[in-house]
């Protein structure tokens, strides 16, 4: 009431007539919602958006765009005889793009199995399955393997640097009849296949009246087109056979596995490695190309560094062949020993496990790759490594049957088809 009284003798006479004296109860809260008011305003300004001034890099820097294009490069390609017996994954099949077989070497029986064998109950080749590639994803005929045992005198004929399909030759053994029918499976994905056979032929590798160790792995049927993969020793779901027996002075059933000795696929590819106008990257043929160009006379100034650097590769999605899957494309820088003694390519140089590589990853549907090579380039410019030329391959790890195809510096290629190195610089003002 009494704040009413002063409110209105303002009105009257134009101005507070007295004090407005407030009581200790409403001083109080007088005082609070000052405090209040104060610390909103102050948490409100200090969740206010700060926006920085950015000042634009061209202020500060030089920048320059630098093209070198596929006329002031020299590329080569070459395949030399594979070493993929390391690889975790066995081929076997027959398509437009190879023919594979696989081999397995079962050498060291005694090692897994005791002295004392009295009977051999059940032999059992146990393969894990990987995945099954297929041209024709429509084509979904039933594929037959066969296992034969390769009868070679007790000769060893292979090992697994035998990869390269001219290092071994099945048919030498087709035509004198070497090749013994074992078993029969059909293929499927579900994980361990289990094919049982006679038992005579670990008893034969047990005594020793038989030193062929080797059995191959076949596709049935070639006519039908199909390539299936298991996994090899390398892998941790390897093959193995397992074999149940009782020994002598016991009644009770043993068993033992025994795994290859070595493993590996022989894989012939139906279509050349190389072409004038393409570059073919391949591990099952152990293919590799390099790009051989000179840059470094355009950094002149030591101020100048490579903010970006891009290789730019055109795919030909014809002679592409990725069964679906992704193609991991390796890139390095060579070094001096990609050359031979007459400064020529060395075919039997090998890239794998240099200390600056990496990969890119080309999907199915890819028709350029743009690598960032930025890295590679810079070490070039500040003198740590010298320039042998860029090297694009695969490792024998991935797929050894896919094919990654590129279009060359060619001129039967057009300009927009072939290699260019995108490279942006910049120098500080």
């Amino acid at each position: 009431m009494k704040l009413l009284k002063s409110w209105n003798s303002y009105k009257d006479r134009e101005r507070l007539h007295g004090r407005l004296t407030l009581s200790k109860y409403q001083s109080s809260i007088y005082r609070y919602c000052q405090f209040t008011s104060l610390a909103f305003l102050l948490i409100i300004a200090s969740c206010e958006e700060k926006i920085p001034t950015i000042q634009n890099p061209g202020g500060f820097y030089d920048i320059n765009m630098l093209t070198i294009s596929a006329d002031s490069m020299t590329v080569a390609q070459a395949v030399v005889n594979p070493g993929i017996g390391q690889s975790d994954i066995l081929y076997i099949g027959n398509d437009e793009n190879v023919y594979a077989y696989t081999l397995l070497k079962f050498g060291e029986i005694d090692y897994y199995l005791p002295d004392s064998v009295e009977k051999f109950i059940s032999l059992k080749l146990n393969l894990r399955s990987d995945r099954q590639y297929r041209l024709d994803s429509s084509n979904n005929d039933t594929i037959k393997i066969e296992i034969l045992h390769l009868e070679n005198d007790g000769a060893d004929p292979w090992t697994e640097d035998s990869s390269h399909f001219g290092n071994f030759k099945i048919e030498n053994y087709k035509n004198l009849g070497k090749l013994r029918v074992l078993a029969e499976f059909a293929y499927t994905d579900s994980d361990t296949v289990v094919i049982n056979l006679d038992t005579a032929l670990v008893s034969q590798w047990y005594k020793v009246t038989n030193e062929d160790y080797t059995l191959v792995l076949m596709q049935s049927d070639t006519n039908k087109t199909a390539v299936q993969t298991f996994h090899s020793t390398e892998s941790p779901y390897y093959p193995w056979l397992e074999v149940v027996y009782y020994v002598v002075g016991d009644t009770s059933l043993k068993s033992s596995y025994i795994l290859p000795t070595e493993d590996l696929s022989i894989i012939k590819f139906k279509k050349p490695a190389g072409s004038s106008n393409l570059l073919s990257i391949n591990s099952g043929r152990a293919s590799f190309s390099v790009l051989a160009f000179d840059f470094e006379d355009l950094f002149t100034d030591e101020n100048e560094f490579i903010a970006k650097a891009d290789l730019r590769l055109n795919i030909d999605p014809v002679q592409t062949q990725q069964y679906g899957e992704i193609f991991y494309l390796y890139v390095n820088l060579a070094d001096s020993s990609i050359l031979d003694a007459d400064g020529n390519l060395d075919p039997n140089y090998n890239p794998v496990g240099q200390s600056y590589d990496f990969y890119h990853a080309v999907g199915v549907s890819d028709t350029i790759a743009d690598i960032n090579v930025k890295s590679l380039l810079q070490e070039v410019v500040s003198d740590y490594i010298s320039n042998y030329g860029i090297v694009l391959y695969t490792v024998p790890t991935f797929s050894n049957i896919s094919t990654l195809s590129l279009y060359n510096a060619s001129d039967q290629n057009p300009a927009g088809f072939r290699p260019s190195l995108r490279i942006l610089t910049m120098k500080e003002q």
